[in-house]
């Protein structure tokens, strides 16, 4: 009998990753980077609750890093499965995903850095270690400002400090991008045994998906709807969110429900608003 279980984006706003469990396989729907406190979402997003291994297929709603974003965890880690989203989600992931893997390299080097200075800082150093510790701390930047990422390494090293990994790398994220496969939104896509999905414009962002996904349940058909993040309608550069899907009958739908408890403002033209901000701004010198 299939399942559902969620791992992220439950009672909480980041992190969405959710698992369907068929007889035949375990689909992934997102795989999203929880975001918050340092500690918090490290500790959060380098735990894979799951065996990489055992997920067949992910399907990707959109292309966010709360929604995208530990993909290349996933990759690194046994992954050997298919990634579905739309084709713009695709290309979208190949600038989303290098530039989260640059932030997580960033601020491993930076938190190592930190270590190192601290290290060397220590005011419990007197003599010629003082001075030597001086001259260390000096080459831990070049040209003053800009951190030496191999001198930090090879410290982190000598001085057997326990340094700080990044998430993923940017060899890592490009490698994740090898498993993605593009489609069209409404193209019948064929996902294993008696398994397929379609993908609706879900109106969020450019690429953003609504998934209906078709399986079967020990000889009952079943479908499953997850929408992932739902836009507005009458947006100026996005299509609307589908709201006619072909007479489907829903088994179980998933809903990002965010905003689900309020009414949004009526859809204005932005302009008169943008011009008086602009008036009074450059009023203000």
């Amino acid at each position: 009998m299939a399942d559902m279980t969620f791992y992220g984006a439950v009672r909480e706003v980041t992190g969405s990753m959710h698992m369907l469990s068929t007889s035949d396989q375990n689909i992934l729907l997102d795989c999203g980077m929880f975001q918050g406190r340092r500690k918090e979402a490290a500790e959060k997003n380098r735990q894979m609750p799951f065996d990489p291994a055992q997920i067949s297929t992910v399907i990707l709603s959109h292309a966010h890093i709360d929604h995208s974003g530990r993909l290349p965890l996933l990759a690194s880690k046994s992954f050997s499965g298919r990634i579905i989203c739309t084709r713009a989600t695709a290309d979208a992931c190949r600038y989303l995903l290098m530039d989260s893997a640059h932030i997580q390299e960033s601020d491993a080097l930076y938190l190592n850095y930190k270590l190192v200075r601290n290290a060397l800082s220590d005011k419990g150093e007197k003599g010629g270690a003082r001075r030597d510790n001086k001259k260390l701390l000096k080459e831990l930047k070049r040209n003053g400002h800009r951190i030496d990422s191999k001198r930090v390494a090879q410290l982190i090293k000598k001085m057997h400090i326990d340094g700080v990994k990044p998430l993923y790398t940017k060899v890592e994220a490009e490698d994740a991008l090898e498993f993605f496969e593009g489609y069209p939104y409404r193209h019948k896509i064929s996902i294993g045994a008696d398994a397929t999905c379609k993908l609706y414009e879900a109106g969020h962002i450019l690429g953003s998906s609504i998934t209906m996904l078709k399986f079967n349940d020990n000889g009952q058909p079943k479908t499953v709807c997850y929408t992932g993040d739902i836009g507005r309608y009458d947006n100026p550069i996005l299509r609307d969110p589908s709201n006619r899907f072909n007479g489907e009958e829903v088994d179980l739908m998933l809903m990002e429900s965010t905003y689900g408890n309020r009414f949004h403002e009526a859809v204005v033209d932005l302009k008169p608003r943008l011009q008086k901000v602009l008036t009074e701004t450059f009023e203000r010198g």
